[in-house]
């Protein structure tokens, strides 16, 4: 009789969806580990393409600063090494345009900022030499809109907040100055949402003791800064990622002397375990339940087919930089098939054209 009525339970659900074209199941937020980069390291960059994830750069507290890359193909839970970047280097920022990654600026000591641009093609694993950022940073962020990429503020050298928005064309390798942030940060993450580029949290001096909690969006089109709902918290060096249910998820982060209910506290600072969501349409922020298995901070978050990898990390001074990969699986999940994924395999791009024809 039970096996009866889950039988015909299962029959019901397969029927549902040839009816609806839609998944029946929900899964509620939930993390799963996943295989551990080959290397330890922090303040990579990470960024999806054609369903495979490539972490490039970091530092993994060696002298020489890292160079490594590696990609990471999720249905078979695996690591592979590729061509090493020229200009090893940490606290960068990636993006993503017509299928090549570019990388910007970052540090090869963890004081001097640096203006490098290099591309790097999956296709064929290779790297190339761009035109230079006009102003150097690390910790800066950045996001593609119309085929174009926005880096926006982090820290000159020594960690002096910068204010500055820089717009690179891969077409032309040409750099175009923007309208400079209202509240210049660093150690941010930028995500881009039908055709706008939210900016949230990050340290606002050099002590790497004050924070903020601000959100803000900027709109290419106008050239124009307009503030959001602030943060749930105060607190920098968080990983950033928008998926395909109209959602923005902060993860991890550190701060100075924070709440040890946010966190592990090691050495004055609180290594956060929190997860905190944003409706774009609805312009909230929900602090979530779903802690993150392993707490850190500067890592790095990429979405593959609506799941987010929190990949990397600094664990603080007993621990240092770690290679735990682990993917969250936000409420909801799967999500409708009128949210795929783009060509490019971001997200962000494609819930914004649908929400553009609107």
């Amino acid at each position: 009789m039970k096996q009866l009525i889950i039988r015909n339970t299962l029959v019901a659900s397969l029927v549902l969806c040839c009816l609806f074209g839609v998944p029946t199941v929900s899964f509620a937020g939930e993390w799963e580990a996943k295989a551990p980069l080959l290397r330890k390291r922090w303040g990579l960059g990470t960024e999806t393409v054609n369903g495979k994830i490539y972490a490039i750069g970091g530092q993994d507290d060696l002298p020489v600063a890292g160079k490594k890359v590696a990609e990471y193909d999720p249905e078979r839970n695996e690591w592979t090494e590729k061509k090493e970047i020229p200009t090893g280097r940490f606290r960068l920022a990636t993006s993503v345009v017509r299928g090549k990654i570019y990388v910007f600026g970052g540090t090869v000591n963890n004081f001097e900022a640096v203006p490098t641009v290099e591309e790097y093609d999956p296709k064929t694993d290779t790297w190339s030499k761009k035109a230079d950022m006009p102003t150097a940073r690390l910790g800066l962020a950045t996001a593609a809109v119309g085929g174009k990429i926005y880096t926006i503020g982090g820290a000159e050298s020594f960690f002096f907040p910068s204010g500055a928005v820089e717009v690179y064309d891969p077409v032309t390798d040409t750099w175009e100055q923007k309208a400079d942030m209202p509240n210049p940060r660093w150690g941010i993450s930028a995500v881009a949402v039908a055709s706008k580029i939210y900016v949230s949290g990050g340290a606002i001096d050099n002590s790497h003791q004050k924070y903020t909690d601000t959100m803000e969006m900027y709109d290419p089109k106008t050239d124009t800064w307009t503030k959001k709902a602030d943060m749930p918290i105060e607190y920098f060096n968080v990983g950033l990622s928008f998926v395909n249910s109209g959602k923005i998820y902060a993860i991890g982060g550190q701060k100075w002397k924070g709440r040890d209910k946010d966190g592990r506290l090691d050495q004055n600072w609180t290594l956060h375990w929190t997860v905190c969501e944003y409706d774009v349409e609805k312009d909230k922020w929900t602090r979530l339940n779903d802690k993150l298995p392993t707490e850190r901070s500067i890592l790095s978050t990429s979405v593959v087919d609506g799941r987010i990898y929190a990949i990397g990390g600094w664990r603080g001074g007993c621990c240092g930089p770690t290679p735990v990969v682990e993917v969250y699986t936000p409420d909801g999940w799967p999500f409708p098939e009128k949210f795929a994924v783009s060509p490019q395999g971001k997200l962000a791009a494609k819930w914004g054209n649908i929400k553009q024809r609107r």
